[in-house]
């Protein structure tokens, strides 16, 4: 791996974290929190994470962040949520579970690895977005809910909110490096082309509009959907890539993820963005570079999950478990003027 890119990525994706057990998890839960039950792995990112069913205390994650997280950063995600739930107590979100001595997080070394922060949140029932039947009512009832997400966050501040986070769509073109990582000659054009496109459309603008702390990872794997009505948000998950950024960027990360269907390309997004702006209005300049932030973050997508799975071989399936949707909705945006887009988001992301 080149310097660009170390430098790029940081610890806590340039560097896997030691394995941790399902038995080292059980024993951390019974030490710590004075709870019994069983425990199955959950993918992450960074983090080893498990899904703990308890004996009459109900169902938990318990969360062993990567060594080289920095305890202000969860504490920041702790602290997210407890406000998240004083300002707007029906939004379903993970609430933490405080240790036998009191704590939101704590240290400890596991396996004779160096210190790592453990904590215990409260896990959400239900079906992942991912596996969820689509509907235009689902597309609108996401932007509701990440609007009133947004809500809750607004009057919310941490210093570990300005991290230098690359899972931050400003910092797009710091991963022109790993373009080196995707083969397909064609596909590393679209990559290049959409970051272009961003610095030139974008970029400029971000700097005077309205931002805050936001959850900046609404993925249909962090968003859990009612099993039996999948038009319903059951929650959203996994707290760990929260920033204080442009409103707008977290909008256009979850209108990714409500890819291109038969139709105008722009379609899903269109009705996510009316669902949110039923709530929380958006402005003419977020309206204006709003596409140009989701293929920007496809982009981010695409040079990040490329590079990790060559670096990571055993994470290589849940790293691109999205590459096939991420090629072909770059594929289709790709085909759209900056000029059609803006005026299909202005004539079609108006609220009902």
């Amino acid at each position: 791996m080149n310097a660009a890119v170390s430098d790029a990525f940081g610890e806590t994706l340039a560097d896997d974290a030691p394995d941790v057990s399902i038995a080292e998890a059980l024993a951390l839960l019974r030490r710590h929190y004075g709870l019994t039950g069983s425990a199955r792995t959950l993918p992450g990112e960074r983090d080893h994470n498990f899904h703990i069913q308890t004996e009459g205390e109900g169902e938990f994650v318990l969360k062993v962040s990567h060594p080289a997280e920095e305890a202000d950063f969860t504490d920041f995600q702790n602290k997210a949520l407890d406000h998240i739930l004083t300002v707007d107590p029906a939004l379903p979100v993970p609430s933490v579970r405080k240790s036998l001595e009191g704590e939101a997080q704590f240290m400890v070394g596991i396996g004779g690895s160096a210190p790592r922060i453990v904590r215990l949140v409260t896990y959400l029932p239900g079906q992942l977005l991912s596996r969820s039947l689509t509907s235009s009512a689902q597309d609108r009832n996401l932007g509701i809910f990440l609007a009133r997400l947004g809500r809750a966050l607004r009057g919310f501040f941490h210093p570990a909110a300005g991290s230098d986070l690359l899972w931050d769509i400003r910092k797009v073109a710091k991963t022109r490096p790993m373009l080196a990582h995707i083969v397909d000659a064609g596909h590393r054009a679209m990559v290049e082309r959409a970051i272009d496109a961003y610095e030139e459309h974008a970029a400029p603008v971000i700097p005077g509009l309205r931002a805050q702390i936001v959850h900046n990872d609404m993925n249909s794997y962090n968003v859990v959907m009612d099993a039996s009505r999948p038009e319903m948000v059951n929650g959203i998950l996994d707290f760990g890539d929260m920033i204080h950024s442009p409103l707008i960027c977290d909008l256009a990360i979850g209108a990714v993820y409500r890819w291109p269907a038969e139709g105008h390309p722009l379609a899903p997004a269109a009705r996510f963005v009316a669902g949110y702006q039923s709530v929380q209005p958006l402005e003419i300049e977020e309206l204006g570079i709003l596409f140009h932030l989701i293929r920007a973050r496809l982009a981010l997508i695409a040079n990040i999950a490329s590079w990790q799975a060559e670096r990571f071989p055993a994470k290589r399936d849940y790293v691109l478990r999205l590459i096939t949707e991420v090629w072909a909705s770059l594929e289709r945006l790709d085909g759209l003027s900056s000029a059609d887009a803006r005026r299909y988001f202005l004539d079609h992301s108006k609220p009902e």
